[in-house]
């Protein structure tokens, strides 16, 4: 599988592979020519004998200081650098725009729990209706009423029970699909982190790449001085030094898409980044990891309580066929004249009280109330169908992560013993260089397999932390609190609802509730 973030990889690494093949292509012609050669190494050791820099140990030279360079790169025994990948999973949690969105639309949902809950409570408001009257065109009265009404609902055929509880299922469910937003921020972290290290390796091992041909260059020139090549071997040698430059361009390039992929993620720049920590714990079977995927993973949670919250949906509607029941209560005062001078029909002041019982039952709504029913009814059909497509989804996530990481992991192995024979090689053809059984294209070659072989362990690594941490992600253990990490003063949503839920009065301050018109909207 191509995972997220690898493609500029994939793309440096087929640069790599590019320019060797045509530098093996090249090599083959040129010593193909100077099969027939036997003085060729002698002249050059006679030149080293005379003083000058013999292309040989010139090369040898090079290639050690490159694959000291290069081991320097891939060594984990370096010391504390400024950055963490924990550092940097710290930094992408507390930056990442989609969790900020995620945490403002739990306490949205929040919300509008607390006012589902609302609709059965009491209900208290007032009235004031204040008028002028000029009687037979005489005499000006003012007449002032006062009211107060109380509603209690009674019984609402379940309707306030099943909107509070279908709405505190979906603060559950966007909770889950918050940490599954919380999971791929993280992996992207991993991945980005992962890059910008691989491609740092990949840019070095290109920089020694420049360094070695432009040697093999230098050698073909003094090869040619003395006759021992001709005009074309130099042109192929600068050809493939050009080659190689272009080569290190481009990953200079991907190493810059890198690091501005880190900071979409992280929210910065990458600074020295530490090697990363050991590989997290996973499970050892893939249908360990599958058992895992059913009962955690965040999406498919939130598929299962969506349909819950649909199934509430469906007795909310239900309820609206049933009789309203409800408590009214209220009291009234009026005024014929605030001034007191009332007469006439009119008397000076009037209070009265009432209670009683408001009963409505539903007969006929042109079918509205049915279909509102059949409409809730398709909506449980299709969170069904989302719990089937998220769990076979899931169980994708799983079986393609754990391909990867075996691929990853055999490649590995692979790679190591690659490097340790490609490292034997280049050893043995530079002491049979020492004794012309070689020639210096030769050197130039063994040397550029033994740096493609770091090369691809290099990126194998990279893609066995990518995978290991795709399967942690496809399980639903790639998160916060499984990975330990401390986010500070960061405060979670998960209680908000409890924080609401009973605050009638008031609202949080903020720009937006700063009232800037005169006197209306």
């Amino acid at each position: 599988m191509m995972l997220p973030g690898a493609s500029f990889l994939a793309q440096a690494k087929a640069m790599w592979h590019t320019i060797t093949n045509a530098k093996g292509q090249q090599a083959t012609r040129m010593t193909g020519k100077n099969a027939g050669t036997t003085n060729s190494v002698n002249r050059v050791q006679a030149l080293q004998v005379e003083g000058k820099r013999g292309p040989v140990m010139s090369i040898r030279r090079s290639a050690m200081v490159g694959a000291a360079a290069i081991a320097m790169s891939l060594s984990a025994g370096q010391p504390a650098m400024s950055e963490s990948m924990a550092d940097a999973m710290v930094m992408a949690v507390q930056a990442s725009p989609e969790l900020l969105a995620g945490r403002a639309n739990v306490k949205v949902l929040a919300e509008q729990a607390v006012q589902a809950r609302a609709g059965g409570r009491i209900n208290v408001s007032g009235t004031v209706d204040f008028t002028s009257r000029f009687d037979d065109l005489q005499q000006w009265f003012f007449p002032l009423s006062v009211q107060l009404d109380v509603t209690q609902p009674l019984f609402t055929g379940g309707q306030v029970e099943n909107s509070t509880q279908a709405a505190t299922t979906r603060i559950s469910a966007e909770q889950a699909r918050l940490i599954a937003s919380e999971q791929s921020v993280l992996l992207n972290t991993v991945i980005a982190y992962m890059d910008v290290r691989s491609t740092q390796t990949l840019v070095s091992l290109s920089r020694n790449n420049v360094r070695v041909i432009a040697e093999q260059l230098r050698a073909a020139e003094e090869r040619f001085e003395v006759g021992e090549v001709t005009r074309t071997d130099v042109a192929q040698a600068e050809a493939r030094l050009a080659a190689a430059r272009s080569t290190l361009a481009a990953l200079e390039g991907q190493l810059d898409v890198a690091r501005e992929a880190y900071k979409r993620v992280v929210g910065k720049y990458p600074g020295q980044l530490q090697p990363p920590p050991p590989l997290p714990d996973l499970p050892e079977t893939v249908q360990q990891a599958l058992s895992i995927t059913v009962a955690d993973d965040p999406s498919l949670n939130a598929a299962r309580l969506e349909r819950k919250a649909a199934g509430s949906d469906v007795r909310v509607a239900i309820g609206a066929l049933l009789p309203q029941l409800s408590l009214l209560g209220q009291v009234r005062r009026s005024d014929a004249d605030i001034r007191g001078e009332g007469f006439g029909p009119f008397p000076g002041a009037d209070t009265e009280a009432t209670i009683g019982l408001r009963l409505t039952i539903p007969f006929f709504s042109g079918g509205a109330n049915y279909s509102n029913i059949r409409e809730a009814q398709a909506q449980v059909e299709a969170r069904l169908a989302d719990i089937d497509l998220a769990l076979k989804e899931a169980s994708q996530r799983v079986g393609i992560a754990w391909a990867d990481l075996r691929v990853a992991r055999a490649t590995i192995r692979a790679g190591v013993l690659e490097v340790r024979a490609a490292q034997i090689a280049f050893e043995g053809v530079q002491e049979e260089a020492k004794v012309g059984a070689r020639t210096t294209l030769d050197v130039l070659d063994a040397e550029q397999e033994l740096l493609d072989a770091r090369g691809d362990l290099v990126t194998a690594r990279r893609d066995e932390y990518v995978a290991a941490y795709s399967l942690l992600f496809s399980i639903g253990k790639l998160t916060v609190s499984h990975l330990g990490l401390n986010l500070g003063d960061l405060v979670s949503v998960a209680s908000y609802y409890d924080t609401v839920k009973d605050r009638n009065f008031g609202y949080d301050d903020s720009d937006d509730t700063v009232w800037t018109l005169s006197y209306r909207p």
